[in-house]
């Protein structure tokens, strides 16, 4: 029974997506840091568990990265809403990680079932956009921090967008055009 705990800490972290979003959309900007950071450690906590005790599922190794995708791409989207990040920023963003949905849909289907590992500037890329996630969070919040931390972090996640979508058609999407072709 203890087993399910990291799963059931996953599912939490789906029902915060929406709170979450709401909060940004409406200004309230220090719940949603709260919610944001409560979903972060909770990330950290169902994966060392279920490394730690050897809980793991299928359901939480389909789960836990789609909780993280679901709560980075409505935080990204709230952000758009609100204004807090340039629409050509948000756009950049979305658009790479179209770019590697469809490859990775490609993949599956031209390689029977056999997925595409995560490259390393993608780890990079995701814990930049959760470091400017919070920045731009506590930077409405408090106004303490420097404006233009948010643009240094906005300038990190640029760079690893940059290195992630090439190490990805580099590798995977040359995979895929050999096969296609």
């Amino acid at each position: 029974m203890l087993s399910l705990i990291p799963n059931l800490i996953t599912v939490m972290r789906f029902a915060l997506v929406i709170p979450i979003s709401i909060f940004i959309y409406q200004g309230n900007d220090f719940l949603a840091l709260i919610l944001f950071i409560l979903a972060g450690l909770s990330d950290g906590l169902d994966g060392f568990l279920a490394r730690k005790y050897d809980w793991t599922s299928e359901f939480g190794q389909f789960a836990d990265p789609l909780a993280d995708k679901c709560l980075i791409l409505a935080t990204l989207l709230a952000f758009a809403f609100s204004e807090k990040l340039p629409i050509w920023f948000v756009y950049l963003m979305l658009s790479r990680d179209g770019i590697i949905l469809i490859g990775a849909m490609l993949h599956l289907l031209l390689f029977e079932n056999r997925q595409a590992l995560p490259n390393r500037w993608g780890k990079h890329y995701t814990g930049w956009t959760i470091a400017l996630f919070i920045i731009v969070l506590a930077q409405s919040s408090f106004d303490l921090l420097p404006f233009y931390l948010s643009w240094i972090a906005m300038a990190g996640v640029i760079f690893f967008v940059v290195l992630s979508l090439f190490t990805y058609l580099r590798n995977e999407g040359k995979t895929i055009f050999k096969e296609i072709l």
